[in-house]
C-alpha cells in the first residue's frame, strides 16, 4: 500500500544536526559539508561546555567571597562585642551582636538559589 505525503506537511526537530536525508543532501550538493557540519556542531558544544565550565567556576568564588566577607564581618562583629563589654557599656554591643549574629547565619545558612 502505497502512503502519500501531504505536500504541505512541515516536519520539525531539534537539534544541532540536520537529518540524515537532509545531511545526504548537503553532502551531494557540496562534497565535505557534511563533515563540515559535524564539526561546526562539534565547535559549538565545546564552546558551550567551556562556557557552562566557566560560570560554575564564577559562582562557586563568588559565593566563597561572601562567606568570607561575613564570616570577616562577624568576627570584627564580635570584637566590637566584647569591646563594648569589657568596657560596661552593654547597650552598645546590641548593635554589633545583631551584625555578628546575622552575618553567621549568613554564612552557615547560604543563600538559596532559585
Amino acid at each position: 500500500m502505497n502512503e502519500q505525503r501531504d505536500p504541505a506537511a512541515i516536519a520539525m526537530y531539534a537539534g544541532p544536526l540536520p537529518t540524515s536525508g537532509e545531511f545526504s543532501g548537503y553532502e551531494q550538493a557540496m562534497p565535505g559539508a557534511a563533515n563540515r557540519i559535524l564539526s561546526m556542531a562539534e565547535r559549538e558544544a565545546e564552546h558551550r561546555r567551556r562556557n557552562e565550565n566557566m560560570i560554575v567556576e564564577h559562582s562557586v568564588r563568588k559565593s566563597g567571597r561572601g562567606q568570607i566577607f561575613a564570616f570577616v564581618l562577624a568576627l570584627v562583629s564580635l570584637g566590637l562585642v566584647f569591646f563594648s563589654i569589657l568596657r560596661s557599656e552593654p547597650l552598645g554591643a546590641i548593635v554589633p551582636a545583631m551584625i555578628a549574629f546575622s552575618s553567621l547565619i549568613a554564612v552557615f545558612a547560604g543563600k538559596k538559589q532559585g
